[in-house]
């Protein structure tokens, strides 16, 4: 079994029905749901899979890419394109809704853990261990 698939296999594993639904075709695959999707196995570092994902579904998106494109050298010199406070409050409640989907208790347990340590080698704050959540 290749490293993509493994990957694959763990992600679906994870993820809540609806998730796994349209990972797997089932619905159709929002932009948001890109973004979010993509963060997500990005941030648990799947990267096979990530990719795998951004391959399949990317093409589907190319004019909101335009779009942003556009805006992006509309602002650039205006606006810094870091991410913000309200993006990484935005990725934390992700992770977070992520984990509350995992139906296994124990594996939701491990999850949180391994979202902990990702916090860790990352430099970033977890959430969890402050006032913000």
């Amino acid at each position: 079994m290749h490293q993509r698939d493994m990957e694959r296999f763990a992600f679906l594993f994870l993820c809540g029905k609806r998730d796994r639904k349209i990972l797997l075709g089932k619905e159709k695959m929002t932009f948001s749901d890109l973004d979010r999707l993509t963060y997500i196995s990005d941030f648990l570092g799947l990267k096979w899979y990530n990719l795998e994902m951004w391959n399949e579904y990317a093409g589907q998106f190319s004019e909101q890419f335009r779009q942003l494109e556009l805006l992006y050298d509309e602002t650039c010199s205006m606006v810094s394109w870091d991410p913000t406070e309200a993006d990484e409050h935005l990725h934390d409640k992700w992770l977070q809704e992520f984990c509350t989907q995992v139906a296994d208790q124990e594996m939701r347990k491990q999850l949180e853990q391994i979202i902990k340590q990702q916090y860790q080698e990352k430099g970033m704050v977890d959430p969890t261990e402050t006032d913000i959540v």
